[in-house]
């Protein structure tokens, strides 16, 4: 039998969590590529130095949902079964994103920012917010909602917003539930829900 000395100098540790679960909006190939030309013309003006995202992990996240040691069958179709029904009395629309601009932070992001007043996207957040809630996976979810597309974790946030030359139109058609896992490079989609179906 273990000595109270052996567990403090051979402590159990808990396991970590590995698997990041959240709702996003996510690109087309043609926004994901104007996305990309955007982070390109900033990286070539030498206007930010940082960590750079990768194109195939941009998205707008909605909601998040935590991290987990691991995701059981219950959590996941309550999470599917909240985004089904936020997604079947959503609209299509459009989201216009006009400029680059910067969150605080030790590495500050560095983000694709627009309207945050486009009805139907806010209608959405809230929507899916009360969703979660009736089914008690609000914990982490944010009370606010700026809408945003993270580029780059930067040495140094922007001294001022960088107004895009032309904007970037995004056609918002669906909603998704993304899991992120660690040591993994790409996101992959848990759950897709036409907008209004």
């Amino acid at each position: 039998m273990p000595s109270p000395q052996d567990s403090l100098f051979d402590p159990v540790q808990a396991p970590m969590p590995r698997h990041r679960l959240f709702f996003a909006l996510v690109p087309s190939e043609a926004v994901r590529v104007r996305i990309s030309d955007v982070a390109a013309a900033l990286r070539t003006q030498r206007a930010l130095t940082g960590r750079w995202v990768r194109p195939a992990r941009y998205h707008l996240t909605l909601a998040f949902l935590g991290d987990h040691v691991s995701l059981g069958d219950t959590l996941l179709a309550s999470a599917r079964s909240a985004g089904e029904a936020a997604a079947a009395r959503a609209a299509p629309f459009v989201w216009t994103a006009d400029r680059v601009d910067s969150f605080r932070g030790r590495q500050p992001p560095c983000v694709l920012r627009g309207e945050s007043d486009v009805r139907a996207l806010a209608e959405l957040w809230s929507d899916l917010r009360r969703e979660l809630a009736r089914r008690a996976l609000d914990a982490h979810v944010d009370r606010s909602f700026v809408p945003h597309v993270t580029l780059a974790y930067a040495e140094r946030a922007l001294p001022a917003p960088v107004m895009l030359e032309g904007s970037v139109e995004w056609p918002v058609d669906a909603l998704e539930l993304l899991h992120g896992e660690a040591g993994h490079r790409d996101y992959r989609t848990l759950g897709h829900w036409r907008l209004g179906r």
